[in-house]
């Protein structure tokens, strides 16, 4: 049985807190208005936001990208599939002269690919439900704390 899958466009990059550090994340939104937050490093950051800018900016993904083009090889779509231990499970789709091959990898490369090639990136719908989050959740303002009078003297 062929799982379901959305179809998602990444509208930008953020910064997100964690307890190692502020960490950019690629926000992954689908027609529903869901948006999975993706954790990525610093160079599919710059990649993803370089082409979102519309500029040209030579980086790993497009080097890659530049390869397989050569090989006559293209980008099909990614997919994020499933999630085990904290980590998104991803594999692209590749047409290698007429035959599809599909290979494992992080999701931020994954992605970033995809992104890079502008081919369709996919997420499933399992995965959605599960860590998606509302994006009226995810911009709403944040409410000013309210001033406690515990400890003022």
């Amino acid at each position: 049985m062929k799982e379901d899958i959305v179809e998602v466009r990444v509208t930008g990059i953020a910064m997100a807190n964690t307890p190692q550090g502020p960490v950019p994340v690629a926000l992954l939104e689908d027609a529903n208005e869901r948006v999975l937050l993706l954790v990525m490093d610093g160079s599919q950051a710059m990649a993803v936001q370089s082409t979102l800018d519309g500029q040209d900016v030579p980086s790993t993904h497009s080097f890659i990208l530049n390869l397989l083009n050569t090989l006559n090889a293209s980008v099909k779509q990614a997919v994020i599939y499933g999630v085990s231990e904290s980590r998104f499970l991803s594999k692209v789709a590749i047409d290698v002269e007429g035959e599809l091959k599909e290979v494992e990898g992080r999701a931020g490369d994954i992605v970033t690919l995809a992104f890079v090639a502008k081919a369709p990136i996919m997420v499933s719908d399992e995965v959605m439900e599960k860590v998606a989050i509302n994006k009226s959740e995810l911009y709403r303002p944040s409410e000013p704390e309210e001033e406690s009078e515990e400890g003022l003297e």
